[in-house]
């Protein structure tokens, strides 16, 4: 008799544990599945800040170019 109590202890043991580790896999893939989505938002965010920063370098290019042109502008205004 209670080498059979045993064994069902032992059992639900072992099923309570089996329950457990099944847990632990899907919580790891959940969170390996939000690792890759949070990878590939930070990915297409970098590319997306690596074109802003071009577009701004560019515009700042710009804007030097335009103050340049102003200045000589009023420079020869004077002169005129």
């Amino acid at each position: 008799m209670s080498v059979e109590k045993a064994k069902q202890t032992l059992e639900q043991a072992n099923s309570d544990v089996t329950a457990e580790l099944k847990q632990a896999v899907t919580a790891r893939q959940e969170a390996e599945r939000r690792r890759k989505l949070v990878d590939a938002q930070m990915q297409e965010t970098s590319v997306r800040l690596a074109e802003t920063e071009a577009k701004s370098t560019e515009l700042a290019d710009k804007l030097n170019k335009l103050q340049v042109w102003m200045d000589s502008s009023t420079v020869f205004k004077q002169f005129a």
